[in-house]
């Protein structure tokens, strides 16, 4: 198998890791790419980013009220 971040998996295709990278694992290497896209509109003045790691993706926040979320908008 392959090691990545402490955690062997094995050979062959790893469609989704505890990290949110989809993964082939071979004898010789192991190739991975990331499942998180980043956001590209949000004002980034009022809203932060935040990784959610359960649907591999980002949650775009309300810096001020981070139980809120933010809205797409132009990028500031």
């Amino acid at each position: 198998g392959c090691m990545l971040n402490g955690k062997l998996y094995p050979f062959g295709l790893i469609e989704r890791t505890e990290d949110c990278y989809r993964c082939s694992c071979g004898r010789t290497q192991m190739e991975c790419c990331s499942l998180i896209h980043s956001p590209v509109t949000y004002d980034k003045k009022k809203c932060k980013i935040l990784v959610n790691k359960k649907r591999c993706g980002y949650d775009k926040v309300q810096k001020k009220d981070p139980s809120k979320e933010c809205f797409p908008q132009a990028s500031v």
